[in-house]
């Protein structure tokens, strides 16, 4: 399985930013935080290397700047997107949108980003604040209104978003009513909103996802890497198998190689990857520290609870081919 003459992949997450300016309640980045190995900003050069190691040799992928960081941290964010787009590739933010707004917003959208999600938890000040444990719901607004303006006065062809989390699973129709009429009616913006997920064990979540037989996620397979800004000490672009590793134990433990120095082929080879893959094949999952307690494991079928976007799938990943979906490379 460690094969890469036929590997096209489709998306690579690539962290500009490790470190975040929020601290929200459902995330290991403020609870316990991610450490300083893995928080800070991708040096521009590194991130260039590590786009032509990979494009085109292993196809045109989607770049997402976001990781598990705050893309937006990084202050000359707009020439990370320019780099992408110099190279004729899809670029996608994930973020909390505090910092988008005025000259650096408007250097964003100048250098062609595809899509921006911000992350509006809770639909009203008071949710927003207990879960994102900061007071700008408003704040919020007022950038997402002054990013579709810019947008539509450039004639960009970004495309915005917003997201949102169920913070009580007794009320999943309540909060998706809500949602929809304070939030989306008001900024006429696409949105999804899922179901909380607990980043492999190291969240302990109390609006837990549905335990069911366990199965593969498929990301071991899958067409797609995650890249870290950090690392180990003193090492940094460290590759992981997904997203939900975030924070401490388990995201050191879940580094496969690092881009800083190794060649991205030794690392998909390597016996960690390897590892993983087997455990996958196997259904061994108790055998991998970080995919053991992940409740990506679990066959869920609504934790995409609702979205008004026609082409929102579960377990497809946004803006890639229709063909892209996770469980199609369980095992």
């Amino acid at each position: 399985m460690s094969n890469l003459n036929n590997l096209k992949l489709q998306r690579v997450v690539m962290e500009v930013f490790g470190g975040c300016n929020y601290t929200c309640q459902m995330c290991p980045q403020s609870n316990p935080g991610r450490g300083s190995n893995f928080t800070r900003k991708m040096p521009l050069k590194n991130f260039e290397k590590i786009l032509d190691d990979l494009v085109p040799k292993y196809g045109s992928p989607q770049i997402n700047l976001e990781g598990s960081g705050e893309p937006t941290m990084a202050k000359d964010l707009d020439l990370y997107i320019k780099a992408v787009k110099k190279r004729n590739l899809k670029c996608f933010m994930y973020c909390n949108g505090a910092r988008l707004k005025g000259d650096f917003m408007k250097k964003v959208i100048d250098a062609g980003i595809d899509f921006i999600r911000i992350s509006v938890i809770g639909y009203n000040k008071e949710l927003y604040k207990k879960w994102m444990n900061v007071d700008n719901f408003e704040l919020i607004f007022d950038n997402i209104k002054e990013l579709k303006k810019y947008i539509s006065e450039k004639k960009s062809l970004c495309k915005l978003s917003t997201y949102h989390l169920v913070t009580n699973n007794n009320e999943v129709k309540q909060e998706i009513e809500s949602y929809k009429s304070q939030v989306i009616n008001k900024l006429g913006t696409i949105g999804y909103i899922w179901k909380m997920h607990n980043w492999s064990g190291n969240y302990n979540n109390e609006n837990p996802r549905e335990k069911t037989e366990r199965r593969s996620c498929g990301r071991p397979f899958a067409p797609e890497i995650t890249i870290r800004a950090g690392g180990e000490k003193g090492r940094s672009a460290a590759i992981v198998p997904c997203c939900q590793t975030l924070g401490p134990p388990n995201e050191e433990k879940s580094i496969l190689g690092h881009l800083d120095n190794d060649k991205f082929e030794d690392i998909y080879k390597g016996e960690k990857w390897s590892k993983l893959r087997e455990a996958h094949e196997q259904k061994k999952f108790d055998s991998i520290e970080y995919c053991k307690n992940c409740d990506f494991l679990y066959n869920d079928p609504e934790v995409l609870v609702w979205s008004n976007d026609p082409s929102a799938k579960v377990n497809h990943m946004l803006g890639t081919q229709e063909d892209f979906i996770l469980t199609k490379y369980s095992r």
